[in-house]
């Protein structure tokens, strides 16, 4: 589940606080099927199993300057947060680092280099705060736009310090494009985006790291995607 940062930092701490220390089950009131056939429709509660992954952010303690992020990430606030779940015993299977910072970013970016750079530091702060646990949760990064030279870069660099590559696929364009309904109906653009996949995967491949390709965030069209397009039949395609 995706949500606006604000909103989903927010709803999510709550539920890390409510939820997560209790149980790791996820429990939301709803009317549906359970599997029994006799009470289809009766029941009240329906369960599943949740693994809530936090988004750190990647921009404390950097300076602005000409959309490009600047300086060495400020990560007491982030160390202090993790230690506090350590403290509260919840169950986070992850941190992701960043949001649509690689690359060109998405209102701003930071460089691979400095980028790996931070990457390793957040990986010293795991050896120290997670020292003694069996299960530490996954370092995910840098969650963006697939851009192949940064990538490359960032790998190469500092793969070894992250388990999770991750990269956002909207591969429809912004929604207030008025061809979108054309691209959908197109099975080769659809079928372009297997190029990201395959791009990352001999990234990967090519360098030391042991870390595994995510798509973390996708929607086809960004922007909150196209009336009538995005919220209708032909969107299942």
């Amino acid at each position: 589940m995706c949500m606006g940062v604000a909103a989903g930092a927010y709803i999510l701490t709550l539920f890390a606080m409510k939820v997560l220390s209790a149980s790791p089950l996820l429990v939301l009131s709803a009317k549906g099927y359970t599997g029994d056939k006799e009470n289809l429709g009766k029941c009240e509660q329906v369960y599943f199993r949740a693994k809530v992954i936090f988004g750190l952010n990647a921009l404390a303690g950097r300076t602005l300057q000409s959309g490009s992020a600047v300086g060495p990430w400020n990560s007491s606030n982030a160390e202090s947060f993790i230690c506090y779940t350590i403290r509260k015993n919840y169950s986070i299977a992850g941190w992701e680092f960043g949001n649509e910072l690689c690359g060109s970013g998405v209102g701003a970016n930071v460089s691979a280099n400095q980028y790996a750079s931070d990457i390793a530091a957040l990986r010293n702060i795991f050896h120290d705060v997670y020292r003694g646990i069996r299960h530490k949760p996954l370092i995910i990064a840098p969650g963006g736009f697939y851009d192949a030279n940064w990538f490359q870069e960032f790998v190469n660099k500092y793969g070894k310090s992250v388990d999770v590559v991750s990269h956002y696929i909207y591969n429809l364009g912004v929604g207030v494009d008025e061809h979108l309904i054309e691209r959908i109906l197109d099975p080769s653009y659809l079928d372009g985006v297997a190029s990201t996949f395959s791009g990352l995967k001999n990234i990967l491949q090519k360098s030391a790291t042991k870390a595994k390709a995510w798509v973390g965030e996708v929607g086809g069209a960004y922007n909150n995607g196209h009336h009538l397009v995005s919220d209708a039949f032909v969107y299942s395609f």
